[in-house]
């Protein structure tokens, strides 16, 4: 039987997505043609691959089973096209997420490639850590830099990159702000900003971890955005304070402050499939940046 590969691939991201709207959006297609091409290729594996019905949309035990084996196929068509490009002589293509490009550790990784890998042309995406582990399972992403998490999903394994000192972004006419070190206990009574918890779960809960284990939850400022520069304008409008990487430059207006002994440092990562062709150019780049 010869199925079409466009169709494993909305297959993919619709098992992702369990919901035909976000799917259709994902893929640049209406939803009655993602609908469409769903039943295309359940009408040529001969089953139903999705559970329809007015409390969303799941995979069928058959959608399940043909899963993994949708994924490894297209990774493996990828994988292909990728070491064709490299014997004809061609440019070989790395896409990689790497959560914020403002950041210093993401730069350094996109810096490091470009240097050692002069012939990589990369695809850099900053959409989220939860994304990222989507993306990778299913064959859209090659490498994904992020904050370590307890979880690793099956499939995935990942690499230590780098450990960074934290830091408190305070307005500069913050009580505080000409402290040598701030105690993560002597900012109980202040309103903090995080992200989105779906864009970097990974960093909430190591932050809140951090309020924790100081005795206190804290009170949480309404505005959420993806990027570091959009918090520290509320940090300097005086809305909130803001625990973020001491690395992180500050604007006017914006002091970083080291926080007290006693408090971890955060680990960025480097997750990649564990499959029969890795990067392996980009990996042996990237070891460590410490």
């Amino acid at each position: 039987m010869d199925v079409d590969l466009r169709l494993v691939r909305y297959f993919l991201v619709m098992a992702e997505e369990l919901h035909f709207t976000a799917a259709a959006r994902r893929l640049y297609v209406s939803q009655p043609a993602l609908s469409n091409q769903i039943r295309r290729l359940e009408n040529q594996l001969g089953t139903q691959l999705f559970q329809r019905s007015p409390r969303g949309v799941t995979l069928t035990a058959a959608g399940s089973a043909f899963l993994p084996h949708a994924q490894s196929a297209l990774a493996a068509i990828r994988s292909g096209i990728a070491e064709a490009t490299a014997a004809a002589g061609r440019d070989q293509v790395l896409r990689i997420d790497v959560l914020q490009t403002d950041l210093v550790t993401p730069r350094a990784v996109l810096a490091r490639l470009r240097e050692r890998l002069p012939s990589l042309r990369l695809e850099v995406s900053s959409r989220g850590s939860r994304e990222q582990e989507q993306r990778l399972l299913s064959g859209d992403l090659d490498l994904a830099l992020c904050g370590s998490t307890a979880h690793l999903a099956d499939g995935l394994v990942q690499r230590v990159m780098r450990r960074e000192a934290l830091g408190i972004a305070l307005p500069t006419d913050h009580p505080l702000s000409n402290a040598d070190a701030v105690a993560v206990r002597e900012l109980a009574d202040e309103v903090h900003y995080l992200p989105r918890d779906d864009f970097a779960p990974e960093w909430n809960d190591f932050v809140l971890g951090c309020f924790r284990t100081a005795g206190f939850q804290p009170r949480r400022h309404p505005a959420s955005t993806d990027g570091t520069s959009s918090a520290l304008e509320l940090v300097k409008a005086g809305e909130c304070v803001a625990l973020g990487l001491l690395s992180t430059p500050a604007p006017a207006g914006v002091v970083v402050k080291p926080l007290a002994a006693g408090v971890p440092p955060y680990t960025w990562t480097l997750r990649w499939r564990d499959s029969a062709h890795p990067p392996t150019a980009a990996l042996g780049v990237l070891r460590s940046l410490d």
